[in-house]
């Protein structure tokens, strides 16, 4: 199961006693409500042009340097059954750029973390302070 750590109780420092609380996921409300659509219009297939689902191929909240978004994006598919593009489910790359899948950070907020970290040997506190002031809370 879980390693036992080999420092006694009285061993660690004085703060391992004391239970930290676990910190609350802030509630983040977006600026502004983006849906995308896919850039193709046409099947690649036959030709067709493509018609969009009646629903999110996925929804999330994400934070930039210039603000929160609310991004999500409307798949597309060709209307024929017959054709194979039928079965294809055709995303916006835009969207896709704005974030990296499972992150609710933007590229550019990524970005500046590594610059700072990379470039100007920022500690995690500094990066913390940087960011902060740019975000509002």
């Amino acid at each position: 199961m879980g390693k036992e750590s080999p420092l006694k109780l009285s061993q660690r420092e004085p703060d391992a006693r004391e239970e930290v609380p676990m910190r609350t996921p802030k509630r983040l409300y977006a600026e502004a409500r983006i849906i995308y659509h896919p850039e193709l219009l046409t099947c690649l297939h036959c030709g067709d042009l493509v018609v969009g689902w009646n629903y999110l191929a996925w929804d999330k909240t994400v934070q930039t340097l210039d603000g929160l978004l609310s991004i999500a994006t409307r798949p597309g598919h060709c209307p024929h059954a017959t054709c194979p593009g039928s079965r294809l489910r055709l995303h916006s790359a835009a969207a896709q750029r704005m974030a990296p899948l499972g992150s609710t950070y933007g590229y550019d907020v990524l970005v500046r973390i590594g610059w700072l970290r990379q470039h100007q040997r920022a500690t995690y506190r500094e990066i913390h302070t940087d960011l902060a002031s740019r975000f509002a809370t």
